[in-house]
């Protein structure tokens, strides 16, 4: 029986893989990766670290020098200088372990295919795309990137994300989140896909042509969504204009909150705004009155802070806030003394 690999060695390995990965890979290259890969569950943590280290290694050699900590990834530049004064290998091993996290995002998932980023629970990135834009993920976000397309073709798997292209393109920008196309040349918009609620594109510069396929020979909805406008897809419903409306810049502010690590609402559900609370952390808020949770609510909370959130809440609706382990409970006066 062949000894087990040490923890030394798979990263000795990851590393190797992530110099070769950031010099470009060849088809054999990325055939022999994907079956390193899947060759131990180890392999894939090992790689993400290797290249988050590598990603930080280019940024610090820019700098001159390794910042100590990095706890919110911001954009990257677009043209770092040549490394002067930091090698790159030292660079490298000093910071590998503290990065991890940070970048857990920005690796390569099936060779060849696509590049997948990622933002953690509670983490809110910034990342620099190809040709001028700037991609903003929400808390946990995936969005693949087709590795062919020069960072033109996305997919928002789940989540939200902001896009920022400062630059006209020649040829369009796409992101796709379900059935829907989403294409501009320049511009600026928000998109949300998350379960159970429908498709959300918010453009706040320039134009967007959303377009959708039904059924592999169906026909081609498209509707165009100018600035200032919004389009709302439902799961499942048939693309059509009568899904765009306008809407006022302080609507847009709350529904774009989250860039600034905020949720903002304004005349929501309270069951609702839990339930957006609860993906930016562990902790867990619990409506115990229904007639409550049907209560609509108004207010600019801080995402990280839920249990100021229930707080206020509690407050408000002459309610009271119980906190067990990682579950805060609301209820009404007389739920909480029965």
């Amino acid at each position: 029986m062949p000894e087990r690999e040490t923890a030394s060695e798979i990263e000795d390995v990851a590393t190797i893989w992530a110099t070769k990965a950031e010099r470009g890979l060849t088809a054999d290259d990325r055939a022999e990766l994907d079956r390193w890969l899947e060759g131990d569950s180890r392999h894939l943590g090992a790689f993400v670290r290797a290249q988050a280290a590598w990603i930080h290694a280019e940024r610090a050699v820019a700098l001159g020098q390794m910042p100590e900590t990095e706890p919110t990834p911001e954009k990257a530049p677009l043209a770092a200088p040549r490394p002067r004064t930091l090698n790159r290998r030292m660079a490298l091993g000093a910071g590998a372990t503290a990065l991890a996290a940070s970048f857990a995002g920005a690796y390569v998932v099936g060779a060849g295919r696509h590049r997948t980023l990622e933002s953690g629970v509670g983490e809110i990135r910034h990342i620099a795309l190809k040709g001028g834009a700037t991609l903003t993920l929400d808390t946990d976000t995936r969005v693949d990137i087709a590795a062919a397309s020069d960072d033109r073709r996305l997919d928002l798997v789940r989540g939200k994300l902001f896009l920022d292209i400062r630059t006209a393109r020649e040829l369009p920008l796409i992101v796709r989140a379900g059935d829907l196309m989403l294409e501009t040349l320049e511009g600026a918009f928000g998109l949300q896909s998350l379960e159970k609620t429908p498709i959300v594109a918010l453009v706040t510069r320039g134009t967007l042509r959303a377009s959708q396929s039904r059924g592999m020979f169906g026909s081609k909805r498209t509707v165009t969504v100018e600035k200032d406008h919004v389009l709302t897809l439902a799961s499942g419903a048939p693309l059509q204009a009568s899904g765009v409306r306008s809407m006022a810049a302080a609507r847009q502010e709350q529904l774009l909150a989250w860039r600034e690590g905020m949720l903002s609402f304004g005349g929501e559900l309270l069951g609702d705004a839990v339930r957006d609370f609860d993906r930016y952390g562990s902790v867990r808020i619990v409506v115990a009155d229904p007639k409550l949770a049907r209560q609509r609510i108004t207010g600019l909370f801080k995402a990280n802070d839920p249990e100021g959130f229930a707080t206020a809440i509690a407050a408000s609706f002459g309610g009271v806030v119980d906190s067990h382990g990682e579950v805060i409970r609301i209820s009404s006066k007389k739920i909480a003394s029965a």
